[in-house]
């Protein structure tokens, strides 16, 4: 049986702030053996898409989260999975939905 890797996943913050009808970079820190791993968001909220970009030196990179004008405001858990040689890790973050702002020109 091969010894265990190291693999984790963090968040600068373990909250993350994202109006309706914005976007906001999270940046993320992987710590794998290898230059590349898998990456999977799971459980975001209806209207939240998720995208993932690694560095071009290392696994971790940056998160990119948009909600639509009509997501609900809500704290959610989403799970980010990594993977590599056989191996995952995960991170539960919470991500707290605001209203998205007023446009009303009185």
């Amino acid at each position: 049986m091969p010894p265990p890797i190291t693999l984790t996943v963090s968040l600068s913050n373990p909250t993350v702030t994202l109006p309706a009808g914005s976007s906001v970079n999270v940046p993320v820190v992987v710590i794998a053996p290898t230059e590349t791993v898998t990456f999977d968001i799971s459980d975001l909220p209806a209207g939240v898409v998720g995208t993932y970009k690694e560095s071009e030196s290392n696994p971790s990179g940056l998160l990119t989260l948009k909600a639509n004008a009509s997501t609900k405001p809500g704290s959610y858990k989403p799970i980010i999975t990594v993977g590599t040689s056989g191996q995952t890790a995960s991170l539960i973050f919470t991500l707290v939905v605001t209203a998205a702002p007023s446009t009303s020109f009185d």
